[in-house]
């Protein structure tokens, strides 16, 4: 895959979990409930998952679960808890805060990540321009949240 590509696909997932939000949000409207409407998308989410995981051939995938760390496991939870805290904070505070909230979240997480190496990865160093950024993060965030 070419180097580019890595960049243009998460830059096309992160505008789809933006719509995500209010899309999710008017499920909750449908459903009544924002747990049950989490539930839904996430239902659809593994339909569409497991008919690709078939269709490339890789069902065989599957029988290797339970083979990991304990935390290998946890992505889903990750996606549910991401998932409810968008649907309930969208119609509230606007997309554009939550996922400034949302980015900003990731933004030091991540950082801690490269840093330590959690999970497995190489350890990165932590510079200026990794400060830089999580403190303009921080600061878009202020002003976001001021303006609520």
């Amino acid at each position: 895959m070419d180097r580019i590509a890595y960049f243009i696909l998460p830059l096309i997932a992160g505008a789809l979990i933006a719509a995500q939000a209010p899309i999710n949000a008017r499920l909750r409207v449908v459903t009544g409930s924002p747990i049950a409407s989490a539930a839904v998308s996430f239902i659809v989410g593994t339909v569409i998952l497991v008919v690709a995981t078939l269709a490339v051939g890789q069902g065989g995938a599957l029988v290797n679960l339970g083979g990991g760390p304990w935390w290998a496991y946890l992505g889903g939870a990750c996606g549910a808890v991401f998932v409810f805290a968008t649907l309930v904070a969208a119609p509230r505070v606007g997309v554009l805060a939550t996922f400034v909230a949302v980015v900003t979240g990731q933004v030091l997480l991540s950082a801690l990540i490269d840093r330590f190496g959690w999970f497995g990865l190489p350890s990165i160093s932590f510079g200026w321009d990794r400060v830089a950024a999580i403190v303009l993060l921080l600061a878009a965030l202020v002003l976001l949240v001021r303006r609520v």
